[in-house]
């Protein structure tokens, strides 16, 4: 992994950031995020305004790599939250393998990190790995990263712990994550989804229920908005 100073030069020479102190239960996380998600989103529209008269075609849906990874998601918060939680009651995070699904820029996979898990990043966009690097890199001997699509993409090892922050939200996705989750949890492992309360989390119990997993459900409070985030607990 690069040092600290390296990363975020890298980072700088595309976008400007903002770095934050977070409270996560007893814990005070240093956090670097991308300063203007919208200013992100803006050019990726010019681009592909300038790419479409240019060739004539315009990409739509997952061809334009939206960068939702640019947003620090309510979700995200929450899942940190419930880890340091749960982690001291029963040593969720401490020692077991974690792979952060979606990373973006790396909140609850830090987390995880500072609980002492040993974590892998995984998101589509590259940029998103490189913040995930840089604010885990106090504990780089317990974090890697790995780009990957859940959708085609399948590691060689397994985990105790998958989380994922607002991953539910496309429907269309679901066969692909339930199919990753199978793949990627050790026997007896935990999968935390981070929920914000979006229609499609409603219906996704009863789905991933029909499919052999059986799921509970916990509320965390987050102080970036009044209603909880709903953490779903799978185990297969």
């Amino acid at each position: 992994m690069m040092s600290m100073d390296k990363l975020l030069a890298r980072i700088q020479r595309k976008y400007q950031t903002v770095t934050e102190t977070h409270a996560v239960g007893p814990l005070r996380l240093s956090f670097t995020r991308v300063a203007d998600p919208d200013a992100v989103l803006d050019q990726i529209v010019i681009e592909e305004d300038r790419r479409e008269k240019l060739t004539g075609q315009r990409r739509e849906g997952n061809e334009l790599h939206l960068p939702y990874w640019a947003e620090l998601w309510d979700s995200a918060i929450g899942i940190a939250a419930y880890l340091a939680e749960a982690n001291r009651k029963s040593q969720i995070a401490k020692d077991k393998s974690i792979l952060d699904l979606g990373c973006g820029m790396g909140f609850a996979g830090m987390t995880a990190a500072v609980l002492g898990a040993n974590v892998v990043f995984a998101d589509l966009e590259p940029d998103a790995l490189l913040f995930a690097q840089l604010n885990s890199q106090p504990w780089a001997k317990q974090v890697r990263a790995r780009r990957l699509n859940w959708d085609t993409d399948r590691l060689d090892e397994s985990f105790d712990v998958i989380i994922g922050s607002d991953v539910l939200y496309d429907k269309s996705q679901w066969e692909s994550l339930e199919r990753f989750f199978r793949n990627h949890i050790k026997p007896g492992g935990l999968i935390l989804l981070g929920e914000p309360g979006r229609q499609t989390g409603d219906l996704f119990p009863a789905w991933i229920s029909e499919r052999g997993w059986t799921i509970d459900f916990a509320e965390q409070a987050v102080a970036t908005r009044k209603q909880p985030i709903r953490i779903f607990r799978l185990r297969k």
